[in-house]
């Protein structure tokens, strides 16, 4: 195995997780939504439920955020090496810490969905085995 072959898996997966997340999020939306409760002609949403949207949503925004760093990063980076007269098929190292930002994004981001589902799963059993 080589280095490279660690680095595909890495993207292959962390992408796959991101997908996953990012579609676990927009579902538990629909959940919330599903399992809402109607007060006269107001929808209300009990307290659990509203926890699990705030994180559901901080997970979302987290994940745009996790691009739009990557995206400045990763842009500015490359100004930075075109600016010093770094040609185009010339080889560097980037600096470790360059993807700090995305990872911290992307690791929030996962454990705040997981969180919320949490939160969905406790008020889906106090709903239906009351």
């Amino acid at each position: 195995m080589k280095l490279e072959d660690c680095r595909k898996a890495y993207y292959e997966y962390s992408g796959k997780a991101s997908d996953i997340c990012r579609n676990l999020g927009f579902a538990g939306i629909a959940l919330i939504w599903a399992f809402r409760v109607t007060a006269g002609e107001k929808p209300v949403i009990p307290y659990v439920l509203r926890w699990a949207g705030i994180l559901l949503v901080s997970g979302l925004a987290l994940d745009f955020l996790q691009y739009i760093l990557a995206s400045i990063v990763w842009g500015s980076y490359h100004r930075h090496k075109e600016k010093i007269g770094i040609s185009e098929q010339e080889e560097f190292l980037a600096p470790r810490w360059i993807n700090y930002p995305s990872i911290i994004c992307f690791t929030l981001k996962q454990a705040l969905i997981f969180i919320a589902y949490i939160f969905l799963v406790i008020s889906m059993f106090n709903t239906f085995w009351k």
